[in-house]
């Protein structure tokens, strides 16, 4: 019997760890029935380096450019820094620093105006200036330089950049920057006519101002504003851009987040697509809206939390990937969905120890980052490059 559960165990490692691992396709798509996917492990992105904080290790953002993977790292809670931007190496099989920025993270990617932009959050040398880079031939090159303690989202829109920010006082959490003059103009937030952000500043118990998200859909820019109290209540409120000021269109019921349950400092950032003219969004649970007044609710099978999505286009199609995690009994089960007809089909699942936080693709291949960032897990930071393994 012991030699048995010796076996299992040694399998069981393997398929985990080893680039022999294999995931049996659990998809009722019968397009995708037979597939089958091969894990690698990629090993942990900040170079093994287990000594960081936990937070440090957590892989909050995954992008492919040029066949190269880059991963977003870094503290959200201890102030440490500068932090590293992690690009793997196949040559080496080990992973590398393909730069050092001043920040306590990189907490997303973006594409702006065909440029790939790290946006970085708090500041180390200079506390009041949150720099974005931009990747030039394979090295981060300075892009932008906001007045704020973070930059969470950006989004290029009419010709200008718009920045969504975490600030103190009674800082905007939205600037413009144009483009023409390189000046940065603050965006207010309005709510039935008042500056929402100057009546907050006389509220005592106000802790955190934060636009999390920007959403751009059918032509119309929109953000999501997000207030915490000392109380411990937290709002999220939906503005849209309108003359130059954002007016309020929406308050989301649920302040309850699932995903605070999840993946701490994780709320929305990260976790929203534009798909066939509609924006995907999550607050745990995923929902669908086009005008931020209508949320139409996505059942996510085992009441999973996702945690980030992708959407891939080529040859005049959309994919939508939406990647999804639950608690069990073996720590968590890792879910890549696909969307169709405004239901999700599962592609592939795994389960691990750490909760798979991001993701990106590339042809047939998927990069998953896995981090739990409330404990002390030895697999924070660690990738998974998923192939599909032709029959």
């Amino acid at each position: 019997m012991k030699k048995n559960v010796i076996i299992v165990l040694l399998v069981s490692i393997i398929m985990l760890s080893g680039c022999s691992g294999r995931i049996n396709n659990n998809s009722d798509n019968s397009n995708a029935q037979g597939n089958t996917f091969q894990i690698t492990d990629l090993g942990i992105c900040s170079n093994e380096n287990t000594s960081l904080p936990v937070n440090a290790r957590v892989p909050w953002d995954l992008i492919v450019v040029d066949g190269k993977i880059f991963v977003g790292t870094g503290d959200f809670d201890f102030n440490s820094g500068p932090t590293s931007i992690w690009t793997y190496d196949d040559a080496t099989a080990k992973w590398t620093s393909s730069a050092s920025v001043d920040q306590e993270a990189i907490a997303r990617f973006v594409n702006l105006n065909g440029q790939t932009i790290a946006l970085g959050t708090d500041p180390i040398g200079d506390p009041e200036y949150a720099n974005c880079y931009a990747l030039e031939s394979g090295t981060w090159q300075t892009f932008s330089s906001v007045k704020a303690l973070h930059v969470f989202d950006a989004e290029a829109h009419n010709g200008s950049i718009y920045y969504g920010l975490g600030c103190k006082n009674n800082a905007s959490v939205i600037v413009k920057q144009d483009l023409t003059t390189g000046t940065y103009i603050d965006i207010q937030l309005y709510k039935n006519g008042v500056d929402v952000i100057a009546a907050l500043e006389k509220t005592s118990n106000v802790k955190n101002k934060r636009v999390y998200d920007l959403f751009s859909v059918n032509g119309r820019l929109f953000c999501a504003f997000s207030c915490s109290y000392s109380t411990g209540k937290t709002t999220i409120e939906f503005f849209e851009l309108k003359d130059d000021k954002f007016e309020f269109c929406q308050a989301f019921k649920n302040a309850n987040l699932k995903m605070n349950k999840i993946v701490k400092n994780q709320v929305l950032f990260n976790s929203d697509a534009t798909y066939k003219n509609s924006c995907y969004l999550s607050l745990g649970d995923l929902y669908k809206t086009e005008n931020f007044i209508q949320f139409d609710k996505i059942d996510v099978p085992n009441n999973a939390c996702v945690t980030d999505m992708y959407v891939e286009k080529g040859n005049g199609q959309e994919t939508l990937y939406v990647l999804a995690t639950v608690k069990d009994s073996e720590g968590f089960k890792n879910v890549i969905f696909t969307l169709v007809d405004d239901k999700l089909t599962e592609l592939f699942s795994f389960n691990y120890s750490a909760s798979a936080l991001s993701f990106a693709k590339c042809d047939n291949v998927f990069y998953v980052g896995l981090g739990d960032a409330e404990s002390e897990n030895a697999d924070n930071g660690r990738i998974l490059k998923i192939e599909h393994c032709a029959e």
